[in-house]
């Protein structure tokens, strides 16, 4: 049963050695540099910690941009909106003040209609008075200036005014 398993102890103690020294070695190496593993994990921790801050702060600094370009967006957004609403303002009082010229006219005009509609009835009565008495006249015309028979007396004919 040995001759099926040719096992060569040798270099089974051989490689052990060569193992158990190599962990030994580390083992030893371990202890021997345990304050400069402790520094190079702790300056890989502080690095990354400095890298996390700077990729913290390099986002806050985009926020901010985003931050200046929307209040920049905002103010410029307000200007514009108060600009439109000064020019609406300003439009809605032309019109007002449009509309008040536009009232007067309106009212001037009716003050004229109202005062051309009296004169035009005043002139109405006149014609209609003035026709009545050269109906009136025409009884009393005569051609001879001198005439005896005129009634009125040339002269002293007096016309009743109604008004």
């Amino acid at each position: 049963m040995n001759q099926l398993l040719n096992i060569n102890y040798e270099l089974i103690g051989t490689i052990s050695t060569i193992l158990g020294g190599g962990a030994l070695g580390g083992f030893i190496s371990r202890i021997v540099n345990r304050k400069e593993i402790r520094r190079i994990k702790k300056s890989e921790a502080i690095q990354s910690e400095a890298m996390a801050k700077r990729e913290d702060a390099s986002a806050a600094s985009e926020m901010m941009g985003l931050l200046e370009r929307t209040v920049a967006h905002m103010e410029k957004m307000n200007s514009y909106n108060e600009t439109n609403s000064e020019s609406l303002l300003k439009m809605v009082r032309e019109k007002d003040s449009i509309n008040n010229k536009l009232k007067k006219d309106l009212e001037f005009l009716q003050l004229q209609r109202t005062e051309d509609h009296r004169r035009i009835t005043g002139l109405e009565k006149i014609v209609k008075r003035e026709l009545e008495w050269r109906k009136d006249s025409d009884y009393h015309y005569c051609s001879v200036v001198d005439c005896e028979v005129r009634k009125p007396p040339f002269g002293t004919f007096k016309r009743d005014v109604k008004k």
